[in-house]
């Protein structure tokens, strides 16, 4: 699968994730398998911040609308 292999490749990189019910996490992709995406040092990103959520945070990719690397300046 494409879609694994450029997973792989981007481990341990910051993404932010939007959901397709519209809730957005950010943290730093640790794993993933054909149903579900790990991040570490996660976040819940709203309109009026970043709220951290202890421990890993375990999303199914069927929820996932899409990813967004952020520019790091």
């Amino acid at each position: 699968m494409r879609r694994d292999r450029l997973l792989r490749q981007m481990l341990r990189e910051r993404f932010v994730i939007t959901l397709k019910s519209g809730e957005t996490f950010d943290g730093l992709l640790d794993d993933h398998d054909e149903s579900t995406i790990e991040l570490l040092d996660p976040f819940a990103v709203d309109k009026t911040g970043r709220v951290s959520v202890d421990g890993r945070l375990y999303l199914p990719r069927a929820e996932i609308a899409y990813f967004q690397r952020p520019e790091i300046l």
